[in-house]
């Protein structure tokens, strides 16, 4: 039995007018999945028009709609088309190796009842966000019919798009982590990160060359260092081709980069890649 994991799912979707121009729709999905990857996002798929990412916080979730929103409206008009779109974020539990149904069909089905231009996300996602993202969200009330579909929503500002910084906040970095449709991040909210073969390690690998507990990565102060326990190392390739090898002991991670469980890169079947990226 796979573990349950919690994470927060977005969709966003093209405003109506968006739709009617292919070449609004592709700025559009440029700039959500540039935003989308900047701040610690994965993207995972396209339904029905609409973009779905996975953050692993509601924070993530909640800074990368601001900016998406900002983004977008200060895209000028194409086709004579001002590019808008509609967002919607909900957090809930996961299965690793396959996004949990009733948490994806949620979000889904908000980003249909948000308005152009607006955010919304659950009550209870709202109740998750740092104090000084919570002062943007506010409670909307819906008909008695969507409320009977849907729990009680929230809409969330961009402070982005009105230039107001969350008192409060300071830049958080994250390193986010994919392998396969696996997603960590590693930041001040969850300072370690265990990969390995272990049911509950963050990311779990099949990999015989894996220990149980073969690698952590760990939040120093902004930056974030790897530190291998395994019998096999830990291979890290980083972006000018160099490839190291990790054995009980640490190193600093560079901004982007691949680590390989056991075994060189050439050789895994299970490459995991890390970005670096800053949450605004």
């Amino acid at each position: 039995m796979q573990a349950n994991r919690t994470a927060t799912v977005l969709f966003a979707e093209p405003s109506s007018g968006t739709k009617r121009s292919e070449a609004s729709r592709k700025a559009l999905a440029r700039a959500v999945v540039s935003i989308a990857e900047a701040t610690g996002g994965r993207v995972v798929k396209t339904i029905g028009g609409k973009l779905m990412v996975v953050f692993a916080s509601p924070d993530a979730a909640a800074s990368a709609a601001s900016k998406m929103q900002a983004k977008i409206d200060a895209l000028a008009p194409i086709d004579g088309i001002k590019i808008g779109v509609h967002i919607a974020f909900h957090s809930g539990p996961v299965v690793r190796g396959a996004l949990g149904d009733d948490t994806v069909r949620l979000a889904l089905r908000m980003v249909e009842q948000a308005h152009d231009g607006q955010t919304i996300t659950s009550l209870g996602t709202a109740e998750q966000l740092n104090p000084a993202f919570r002062h943007f969200s506010k409670r909307v009330h819906t008909t008695r019919e969507a409320a009977s579909e849907q729990p009680d929503v929230c809409e969330v500002a961009s402070w982005h798009q009105i230039g107001v910084r969350p008192a409060g906040w300071t830049a958080m970095a994250v390193l986010r982590l994919t392998c396969g449709d696996q997603l960590a991040v590693c930041s001040r909210e969850k300072q370690t990160v265990v990969l390995g073969r272990g049911d509950d390690c963050d990311i779990v690998l099949a990999g015989l060359a894996a220990s149980r507990q073969h690698c952590t990565i760990e939040h120093c102060g902004g930056d974030f260092v790897l530190r291998d326990h395994s019998s096999n190392g830990t291979y890290v390739a980083i972006a000018d081709g160099r490839e190291i090898v990790v054995h009980n002991e640490k190193v600093a991670l560079p901004e982007h980069g691949v680590v390989s469980i056991g075994e060189p890169r050439a050789r895994t079947s299970e490459p995991i890649e890390f970005w670096y990226a800053l949450v605004t």
